[in-house]
This record gives structure tokens, sequence and C-alpha cells, in this order.
């Protein structure tokens, strides 16, 4: 259980590098927010294909620790000329590649974490919010001592190659993967791998994460240009991820006490995200970005551990890597892409208070869609 902390702890501080850091590094090469908004959904585009194919080979051949180490090592490399490259298309295909490679850890963590710990929702949370705390720490420490500097790309480049060195060494020692399913017949074709109610429930979480993409891609030039927190806007990054950390584990307990259901979680956080948007939109202030930060605990930390079970829990046990990559990708990755595109063009247009108010429709329209196929959503009990 231990390696498994490890494993979640030293992967999220690699992710505290990339994910607050990629607008204020295209900010810094003078790009304007609709062209933000253009790379940036390049780069979700990557993080929908590649996932795919490379969970398609974990689950086929259950090399997860080699797949590890060349994933975090492509990321890394690439991510110097995303960083400091001059042209527009270098930084594009680089942050394509860059997405693509970390984006594919996150599922195949995910897959492999089910897997051994045979769908245990605690385990799974207490392993998983161990990520978020060192996702929390590592900004908190970048915040202290002023490393990574915000305006200057190569120290960001810098750091990356630390954390994914970190990375590496940790994985190392972490158990080796259960060998993949031999038996030929229960092998199926994609259509045959999930259930309708999986599919349904994949577009609710995708009408949501179309939201998610503006407080997970496009808040930090917020916080930066608006609310004028300079470097410190990493300590509210840390914040929601402190929240998130704490209803990990709660809601993770809850699942597994059979006190709650992920249907549930799910709908309370797409609500939650909502009102989320709705507080930056008519509080703007140090003290509505504290509470809408919060509220992260909800739209992602109890959200996320929501979605795993629900996964854990409908589809078969040889199926989770590529189950965890369609999550990923189809029903995350790709509607951030289109709100990240959409979101970029709407705060060079309109500005950020049009930006939270239109976007606050997608999470409500989620919500009414799971109320109204609450039926299909809850038709078959969980294990």
């Amino acid at each position: 259980m231990f390696r498994f902390i490890l494993l979640n702890f030293s992967f999220q501080v690699i992710i505290a590098v990339i994910a607050p850091y990629v607008q204020i590094i295209l900010r810094n090469k003078g790009y304007s927010h609709s062209m933000v908004g253009l790379v940036v959904a390049i780069g979700q585009l990557g993080s929908i294909i590649l996932p795919l194919l490379i969970s398609g080979v974990s689950d086929k051949t259950r090399r997860t620790k080699l797949l590890f180490l060349i994933l975090a090592l492509v990321c890394a490399v690439v991510f110097i000329p995303m960083a400091l490259s001059p042209s527009v298309a270098i930084t594009a295909i680089s942050l394509f590649v860059v997405s693509g490679m970390y984006l594919s850890i996150s599922p195949l963590i995910d897959g492999y974490q089910n897997r051994l710990l045979n769908g245990d929702a605690q385990k799974y949370g207490i392993a998983r919010s161990a990520g978020t705390m060192g996702y929390v720490l590592a900004l908190a420490l970048f915040s202290l001592i002023r490393f990574p500097k915000e305006t200057d790309n190569s120290s960001i480049a810098l750091c990356l190659a630390i954390a994914t060195a970190v990375f590496m060494a940790v994985v190392l020692f972490i158990p080796k993967d259960l060998p993949p399913e031999r038996d030929s017949k229960k092998r199926k074709s994609i259509n045959g791998l999930f259930s309708k109610r999986f599919y349904l429930m994949m577009v609710v979480i995708g009408l949501s994460r179309v939201a998610h993409a503006i407080p997970d891609r496009l808040l930090s030039s917020y916080m930066v240009e608006v609310l004028g927190l300079g470097g410190n806007f990493a300590l509210f990054v840390s914040l929601g991820a402190l929240s998130e950390f704490v209803m990990m584990n709660i809601g993770g307990i809850l699942l597994e006490k059979k006190k709650t259901t992920p249907y549930t979680l799910i709908v309370l956080g797409s609500f939650a995200l909502a009102v989320r948007l709705l507080v930056y939109r008519f509080f703007p202030s140090v003290l509505g970005l504290v509470f809408a930060q919060l509220l992260h605990s909800m739209t992602f930390g109890s959200y996320h551990i929501a979605a795993t079970q629900f996964i854990a829990h409908d589809v078969q046990k040889e199926h989770y890597s590529v189950a965890m990559s369609f999550y990923w990708a189809i029903a995350t990755n790709l509607p951030q892409m289109l709100g990240s595109l959409a979101g970029g063009v709407v705060i060079d247009r309109f500005g950020y208070n049009i930006l939270f108010s239109s976007f606050s429709l997608f999470p409500i329209l989620a919500t009414v869609l799971a109320l109204l196929c609450r039926g299909i959503l809850k038709a078959k009990p969980l294990d």
C-alpha cells in the first residue's frame, strides 16, 4: 500500500508542474487568450487520442511499469521545446505529445491500482488522495521558495525534469501488474466492452467536464492577471487540491461502506460545479475565490472517486485500463478540449464574467440529464 501512496504522490507532483503552468507558459510567450485556448485544445487532443492507444497496449501486455517509465521520460523531454520554442507550431505539437503522455499515465495508474486493490474504494481513496497531497505540497513549496518562477519558462521546464526523475525512481520499486487475461473467449469487440449504463454516465460526466475546463485549464491567468495574485496563485490552486484530498478520503469511505453511491456523488458534483462557476462570476474577490476553490472537493475530489468506482463495478477487471482511458479521453479530456477552445475565445471577446455565466449551463444540463435518467443509471446495484 505504501508503494501505491508513493506512486500517486510522485506522479501528482508532475501534474503540479504541468497543469497550472501550461497557461502561464503560453502567456509568457505573448499568446492571446484565444491562441492559448487553441494551443491548449490541441494539447487536449493528444490527451484524447494517445491514452486510448496506450491503454490497449497496457491491457494486452501488462508491462505497466515499463510504460510508466517511457511515458514519463518522453513527457519531460518534449516539455522542453513546448516551454522554450518560439514557434507556435512546435509549441502546439509538443503540447500534443506532452498532454498525451502524462494523461496516459493517469488512467494506467487507476487501472493498475484497481486491479491490484480489487476495486476497494477506501484503499483506492487513500492512495489517490496521497497523490492529491503531493499536488498540494508541491504547489505550496513552489509558492514558498519561488521555484519555478512563473515568469521564466526555463525554470518551469527544469522543475518538471526534477519531478520526473523522482517519479521514475519510485516506479522502479512498485509491484508488477497482474498478468493479462489469456482466455480468448472473454475478449470482446469494443462495442461489447461496456454497458448502456456506462455510456450514458460518460455523457453525463462529459457535459460536466466541458465546464470543468474553466477552473482546470483557464483559471490561472484569471488569478494572476485579474485578481493580481502573481506567484501566489499556486497557493489557491493548492487550496482546491487540499479540499480534494479530504473529499477523496471521505468519498472512498462512504462508497466502501455503501453510505452513498457513485450516482449520488456525480450528481452532487455536477451541481456544485455550476455553483462554483457562478461564485467566480458574482464574487470576484479573494474571499469568493477561496470559497469556489473549496468546492473543488466536490467538483473533482468525490466526483473522481465516484467515477472510478462506477467503472470498477460496471466493467470487467481485464478491461479496467481501456475503461479508465475512455473515461479520461472521451468523457473528460475531449469535453475539456472543447471547453478550452471555446473558453479562450469567450475571454477575449466577452471577458471572464460571461465565461463563468455561460459555462455554468453545462453542469446544470448534466445534473438534469442524470436526474431524468436515474432509473437507467441506478438500474444495477453495485457489488
